[in-house]
């Protein structure tokens, strides 16, 4: 983006924080200014925006935490990812010491419980990820697997067996499901 081109979009972007401004003002409605951020999404490196709302500067970020889940500048997902990635070992941690005093039924309701839910919220945002950035969940999906069948190997039967899906396949399942309902 050349530098006008810029410059254009600080201008009218501006203009629409005043009216944005103006109807907060109108319907008493206020904004609290150091919670308020922007992030500019562009593969390349960019000229510092100053977007301006009732003279407080709105500040720019490179991360931001929408509806729990973390997007950066160039959608790439690592940041999210790598919270996931966290929530998992931790699960893992606790499937790794319950699989001593319960049952396989017990361990497949943890998983469904603190393994699941993580790989399946946002998943059609996120889950389309380049490989290298989801491989680290994948692993992870595979080491709960491990654990719940007490093997060494987190093969596609074991994941059948649990009536589980692995990763790749429940980003296939939910896209299906999208495309099914607006086809519908």
């Amino acid at each position: 983006m050349s530098n006008c081109c810029f410059n254009v979009l600080q201008t009218t972007v501006n203009l629409q924080l005043c009216k944005i401004e103006h109807w907060l003002r109108v319907n008493k409605l206020s904004l609290i200014y150091n919670k308020t951020n922007f992030m500019l999404l562009t593969s390349r490196k960019h000229n510092p925006a100053s977007f301006i709302i009732n003279n407080h500067n709105i500040s720019p970020e490179d991360n931001l935490k929408y509806l729990c889940v973390l997007l950066d500048n160039k959608l790439s997902w690592k940041p999210h990812v790598q919270k996931v990635k966290t929530q998992l070992s931790r699960a893992c941690g606790v499937l790794s010491q319950l699989k001593h005093y319960t049952t396989l039924p017990v361990l497949k309701i943890v998983y469904n419980s603190l393994i699941h839910p993580y790989l399946n919220y946002s998943n059609l945002k996120w889950g389309r990820a380049s490989n290298v950035t989801i491989q680290p969940l994948i692993k992870l999906q595979n080491k709960a697997i491990k654990i719940i069948n007490a093997t060494n190997t987190g093969s596609l039967e074991h994941f059948q067996h649990l009536s589980i899906l692995c990763l790749p396949k429940l980003c296939i399942q939910l896209f299906s499901r999208l495309i099914h309902a607006f086809l519908s």
